[in-house]
């Protein structure tokens, strides 16, 4: 276990979690320990804050951010990480940057070392998720399931993705599909050529729509690329996004990658600069990512119901719009990475009311994984993926 000379990965952590691209000269190892504790600091916030807030005076969001990420980082290690305390408290106070407040950082620290936390907090402490969501979910799921849920989303995730070419040696298959490869997480990895990164449920949501039928195929929402990796060689495919920070991580992953007749556009998803009609149209539309808080560790504390009703106008005029695009006889498929009915099977029915053209169609995916109404829907804890939604129709006329 490490003792206070690893304080420079502590001093990495707290930079990460103040957001600084700033990267120190560490081994591997202590990289991953830093990443690891920045990782687990900001998915157990609340819990943290919870016991911090009980030895700190004065109002947590009044504290200088140096302040703040050191005590967080250090709570981490000592409740979570089960890091022993002297090496927890001394190395954290030491990479601690303003040795002005580095006595309010120690003192705090060494109480919270030796907190007992009760056993009986409310599942949005103790999981540490937005108050009002776990509410919905103990309302929609019962205890039982949204603490398997709740939990689920606290664990890391396996590195795993595609093999569109050779199959990397010494990686396990997924779990429905053999070119889906696990690996094991030895320091950094980097991918091998035409191997995209993804959880397994994002590979059975591309494999789907590459395997419907249709060789012009518009993308909506292609950024970074994900689904693109699977789309590419079927046909001749556009893809838009409206954000131009991520249409670049989709240029670069074209390059890597090697696609071939795929093109990038930056356009509004939600009003398609095309007047031509498409054999495929394709609607991975943003959303709250509940299904995929394991993976986007960060996107639980941007959850509100304010940002959800947002998401819900853009999801419907992205739909309606992709709708209008395709040709009498062609496919439309609309995804999301969320769990909420609201943005995915109500979303769905409210459609096809107005769209009387569209027949729903089964999505096509491995036996077990698609509803008797015809769509994924992959409910983590159940499943052992990510949380994804598709559903697909043909357009009659």
């Amino acid at each position: 276990m490490r003792t206070s000379k690893g304080f420079s990965s502590r001093s990495q952590a707290c930079l990460l979690l103040r957001g600084s691209q700033e990267r120190l000269p560490l081994s591997s190892e202590d990289m991953a320990f830093a990443t690891r504790m920045y990782r687990e600091a900001i998915i157990w916030r609340k819990r943290i804050d919870n016991v911090l807030a009980i030895y700190v005076k004065q109002s947590l969001d009044t504290l200088d951010a140096d302040v703040i990420c050191s005590l967080r980082i250090g709570a981490v290690q000592l409740l979570v990480l089960s890091t022993p305390a002297h090496a927890a408290v001394s190395a954290t106070v030491q990479a601690h940057l303003k040795r002005k407040t580095r006595g309010l950082v120690n003192a705090v620290l060494r109480k919270v070392a030796s907190h007992k936390e009760k056993s009986d907090l409310p599942y949005h402490i103790m999981y540490s998720h937005p108050e009002e969501l776990v509410e919905r979910w103990l309302h929609r799921y019962g205890k039982t399931v949204t603490e398997r849920l709740l939990d689920w989303n606290n664990q890391p995730p396996p590195l795993g993705g595609y093999a569109f070419g050779q199959i990397p040696d010494d990686t396990l298959s997924g779990s429905f599909l053999d070119r889906y490869r696990i690996i094991e997480r030895k320091g950094a990895f980097r991918p091998p050529d035409h191997f995209y990164i993804q959880d397994e449920s994002a590979a059975i949501v591309g494999q789907g729509m590459a395997e419907l039928p249709g060789e012009l195929v518009l993308e909506v929402g292609a950024a970074p690329g994900g689904k693109t990796a699977h789309l590419n060689s079927t046909g001749f495919i556009i893809s838009l996004d409206k954000k131009r920070k991520r249409m670049g991580r989709w240029l670069e992953n074209r390059e890597r990658m090697g696609w071939k007749d795929c093109f990038p556009i930056a356009a509004d998803c939600t009003r398609l600069p095309f007047k031509c009609k498409f054999d495929k149209v394709i609607v991975d539309a943003p959303c709250t990512n509940t299904g995929v808080y394991r993976r986007r560790f960060d996107a639980r504390w941007n959850w509100t119901p304010k940002l959800e009703k947002g998401l819900l106008v853009i999801q419907r005029r992205m739909l309606q719009a992709s709708a209008r695009a395709v040709k009498p006889g062609g496919v439309l498929v609309y995804s999301t990475c969320s769990i909420e009915p609201a943005e995915n099977s109500e979303i769905v029915l409210s459609f096809e009311d107005e769209n009387r053209a569209f027949e729903r169609i089964p999505f096509p995916a491995p036996a077990g994984l698609v509803s008797n109404e015809g769509f994924l829907s992959i409910f983590p804890p159940d499943v052992g993926l990510d949380g994804l939604f598709a559903a697909s129709w043909i357009r009659t006329s």
